[in-house]
């Protein structure tokens, strides 16, 4: 029935996240017993025809979903999900051009200042985003219900199914521990004993003193970072988990580059009388920098998605006896 799992699919695709589950699981049901009423009394299975027949008299995957989803004032319940997964990539698409204007930026050698300027631009520019979207999802809902364009709709134009990733077996989860342990032993070391960390390099580089002063949140976040894991051990049942952690260590994250990034000298010369090795100090800094800034845009991006999805499942668990009613 893997036309039908397809089907399911869609449908589930422009269901509200919180409902989805319930929602699927009701619908295959009802649609596996009149798969059965039917083949009970053709005394055979299903034809592929039999069932796109089937599928077509459900309605559109959209239109099925449609009839769960509150219902919207500007944009209809049909054309909703599909204008919200747009205006979220429309979104992130002009989020990742400032981002590289950004780094062009920083690249170039202009002042921090400068560009910083291009991301403090991007309310504007999302504000502008919004507005086109909804505007242009709004005429297409509007025509769309005036044209009442014949339905050609084919299921055999479904998607093909997409396998969801399992989640990670006890072992793997313990593998992960061992690394992580293993991982943070050697990076808190090695800020003490920078032989462990640059090797041979040692000779030529040191950490700056921001390192020592930061280390507390290193320890943090290496502490942060084992106990998620020690909890997703013992309590796999805790779906959270994993979320919790990504928002939680990229808040973290944040608050480490936030001091790094303020400071000029991450690395020293070992040899400070070395005007060439003060050379290559300023631009190894300078490449730091430049890295730092992108590991910013990922830890922002990380915090605000992953907090946004742990709210709406917590709002969703919320209203959930409401909605019931």
């Amino acid at each position: 029935m893997e036309l039908i799992e397809r089907y399911l699919q869609a449908v589930k695709f422009a269901l509200p996240r919180a409902q989805q589950d319930d929602i699927v699981k009701e619908l295959r049901d009802s649609i596996l017993s009149q798969v059965e009423d039917k083949e009970a009394s053709l005394g055979r299975a299903l034809t592929t025809d039999e069932q796109v027949d089937l599928l077509k008299k459900l309605g559109r995957p959209s239109d099925l979903a449609a009839r769960y989803r509150k219902q919207q004032y500007l944009i209809g319940a049909t054309m909703f999900p599909i204008y919200w997964k747009v205006l979220k990539l429309s979104l992130i698409l002009a989020f990742v051009v400032h981002v590289g204007v950004t780094i062009a930026l920083a690249a170039a050698g202009k002042h921090f200042s400068e560009c910083l300027a291009v991301l403090f631009h991007y309310p504007s520019a999302a504000l502008a985003v919004f507005a086109w979207v909804t505007l242009v999802f709004v005429a297409l809902d509007f025509f769309g219900a005036k044209l009442s364009i014949k339905d050609c709709w084919d299921p055999r134009t479904l998607p093909p199914l997409v396998k969801e990733k399992p989640p990670k077996s006890r072992f793997e989860l313990i593998t992960q521990l061992v690394v992580q342990t293993i991982f943070g032993a050697w990076w808190l070391a090695g800020l003490h004993y920078q032989y462990l960390i640059f090797g041979p390099g040692a000779a030529f580089f040191r950490f700056g003193p921001v390192f020592q002063a930061i280390y507390p949140l290193f320890v943090g976040m290496v502490l942060v970072d084992i106990s998620f894991t020690v909890a997703a051990i013992f309590h796999p049942q805790w779906s959270n988990v994993r979320r919790i952690s990504r928002v939680v260590m990229s808040g973290i994250g944040l608050l480490v580059l936030y001091f790094l990034i303020k400071t000029p000298e991450l690395l020293v010369a070992a040899d400070p009388a070395s005007a060439q090795m003060q050379d290559l100090s300023k631009t190894v800094n300078n490449a730091i920098h430049l890295a730092l800034m992108v590991a910013v845009v990922v830890s922002i991006i990380n915090l605000v998605v992953g907090g946004a999805r742990l709210l709406g499942r917590w709002l969703a668990r919320t209203h959930e006896p409401a909605a019931c009613l």
